[in-house]
């Protein structure tokens, strides 16, 4: 019934023309926003504007969840339209906006959130008119009506007229004459009960900034982590402190996307110093970073839920000297998983980079992020001058906790870590070692700066080789078995190609050649990694591995035989020869 006397009031009532474009437009700039951690200062704006001006709130709830009906069934189409602000003529003014104090908050640096509102002022505009011009036409229609007071009065005092009267206009309602009605063009502006709400509302922000900042900040933290993590981010609260330029976050749990009943990272306590200069022109400067009591592989307490787009297959594989993963691995699958959801990664941090600009056209690196992130959550990064949004100066984590190695912990430590390497000045650098020195890495991301390659560099020692063979695929059984592995990774890595080169080092390990164990111990073999990091092409060059393994078959076997035999000279050369016709024979 409330909403029936709401449509009537807003025919019969005292709804004036400005009352409803204000509504309209309100209504329709607020539906189009994606989400409050989009566009912050955007919402606020429209919501206190709703509120101090005198607009038809009904009429904005209406015009508001059609307008994000529209948004989330047209989302291509406001992408596009935004594309087409932000890279066309336009760019110059959405990039002073962008980098601006306050409006900087206004989060139209992405796409959807510009695009949506210039359509926003379309929609209410023409749906203001039509809405204008059919209460003013019905209006004086019945003006007419009115004046055949004797047919007018019969009509009204039908029941069922009656009751639709009390339905739509309520006792009392809709006393005023369809002439008063028609004169009426602006009326009061404002809303004196909404005026005085907002001047409440400003003055606690302004006395309990410290309070209110928290909870706010804990939401768009969250919302943001989740967007990049691609599953559910617990936190327990973000707090800032600009008196004293500090940011702790209490309680961060990140969901392993892929594995959701795990962590992918924890940490009880993060603490930064922060520069809060810039924070009216969001950038949020971190000088140190410090991550207390972390860890990674952590059982959760509750599963998590995956959240934005899943990674799309990936393409075959055009190498066709090269293996893919599932021709290599049996766990093919996990891998896969795991390497897009890193690709994803280095090409939110690579954004911007000369490294994607190569390999790919700027349209193909767009439709990337969109499959990546969706429509929603990719911004211009291009537009943003000056310093990066987020810049973390130097992270460190002492004695990371993770089954992956066993009975040591991990210490991280990253420099110049940046949504815009490109504007920090220094190319993002991490590092990530075991105590125990079981393994070591590094990945400098220079290309993301535009100032050189992304590079790898990995070890890994001490590896069973049984576990790790039980995963290759063969013939039934692993072509290896015992003893450990030394794996030295190196190259070349980036989100669309990849050079890398794994120097795998053997010891105390034996391998199946021609039915016959063959031992490989000292044996260092090169395998070369290329192509897309969630699709990578694996090359083991298999004759010659044949060459090596059978070389040093043959050596041992002759060494066995001259020793034994004492053969010596053409003797020796003879039965090496001898040998070597042997092993060709089983290779068959």
């Amino acid at each position: 019934m409330i909403i029936t006397r709401k449509i009537g009031t807003l025919i019969r009532g005292k709804t004036t023309p400005f009352q409803i474009y204000a509504a309209c437009l309100l209504g329709a700039l607020l539906g189009f926003i994606p989400g409050f951690s989009h566009a912050p200062a955007l919402m606020l704006a429209w919501l206190l504007l709703l509120l101090v001006l005198n607009a038809n709130l009904f009429l904005a709830g209406v015009v508001l969840l059609l307008a994000k009906l529209v948004l989330l069934v047209a989302m291509p189409l406001v992408f596009a339209v935004g594309q087409f602000l932000l890279e066309g003529p336009t760019q110059g003014l959405f990039k002073s906006l962008i980098n601006a104090p306050v409006t900087a908050y206004s989060g139209l640096d992405y796409y959807v959130v510009a695009g949506g509102q210039l359509l926003a002022l379309v929609i209410g505009f023409a749906l203001a008119f039509f809405l204008k011009g059919s209460i003013t036409s019905y209006r004086k229609k019945m003006m007419a009506l009115s004046e055949d007071s004797e047919r007018l009065k019969k009509y009204q005092e039908k029941l069922w007229v009656k009751i639709l009267k009390f339905l739509f206009l309520g006792k009392g309602r809709g006393k005023k004459s369809y002439e008063e009605l028609l004169s009426v063009r602006m009326g009061n502006p404002l809303r004196i009960w909404g005026v005085a709400i907002v001047a409440v509302v400003v003055g606690v922000l302004a006395l309990g900034f410290s309070k209110l900042t928290a909870p706010l900040i804990t939401a768009l933290a969250k919302s943001n982590l989740e967007a990049a993590n691609g599953a559910t981010v617990d936190l327990e609260t973000v707090d800032l402190s600009l008196q004293e330029g500090r940011l702790e976050v209490l309680g961060l749990e990140m969901a392993d996307a892929q594995k959701l009943d795990t962590n992918l990272f924890a940490s009880k306590r993060i603490v930064a110093d922060v520069n809060t200069t810039d924070l009216l022109r969001k950038r949020f400067s971190i000088d140190r970073l410090v991550l207390e009591d972390a860890s990674s592989g952590d059982a959760r307490e509750s599963p998590g839920k995956q959240i934005g787009p899943q990674s799309s297959p990936s393409p075959k594989l055009e190498m066709p000297d090269f293996d893919d993963l599932d021709s290599v691995l049996t766990n093919a699958s996990e891998w896969q998983e795991r390497l897009a959801q890193a690709k994803r990664w280095l090409e939110q941090i690579s954004a911007g980079g000369e490294e994607a600009a190569e390999a790919l056209s700027w349209q193909e690196e767009l439709n990337n992020r969109i499959r990546a992130l969706g429509h929603a959550n990719v911004k211009a990064d291009f537009l943003t001058e000056g310093s990066p949004t987020l810049w973390i100066r130097k992270i460190e984590a002492k004695g990371i906790r993770t089954p992956y190695f066993k009975g040591a912990t991990l210490d991280l430590d990253g420099a110049d870590l940046s949504t815009h390497p490109s504007l920090a000045g220094a190319p993002p650098v991490v590092s990530l070692v075991a105590d125990d020195r079981s393994f070591e890495s590094r990945l400098s991301l220079a290309g993301a700066s535009g100032t050189g390659s992304n590079e790898l560099q990995m070890l890994l020692k001490d590896l069973e080789v049984d576990p790790l063979a039980a995963k290759i695929k063969s013939d039934g059984e692993p072509p290896i078995s015992g003893g450990t592995v030394d794996i030295d990774l190196s190259g070349a890595i980036g989100s669309a190609a990849n050079d890398l080169v794994a120097q795998v080092t053997f010891d105390g390990t034996k391998a199946r050649i021609g039915g016959n164990p063959v031992d490989l111990d000292g044996l260092t073999l090169p395998v070369a990694i290329k192509g897309p990091l969630d699709s990578p092409g694996i090359k083991l060059d298999s004759k010659a591995l044949e060459k090596i393994l059978v070389s040093t078959g043959k050596k041992k076997l002759l060494d066995e035989a001259t020793k034994k035999f004492g053969l010596e000279g053409d003797e020796a050369d003879a039965a090496g020869q001898l040998l070597e016709g042997l092993f060709k024979k089983k290779k068959k």
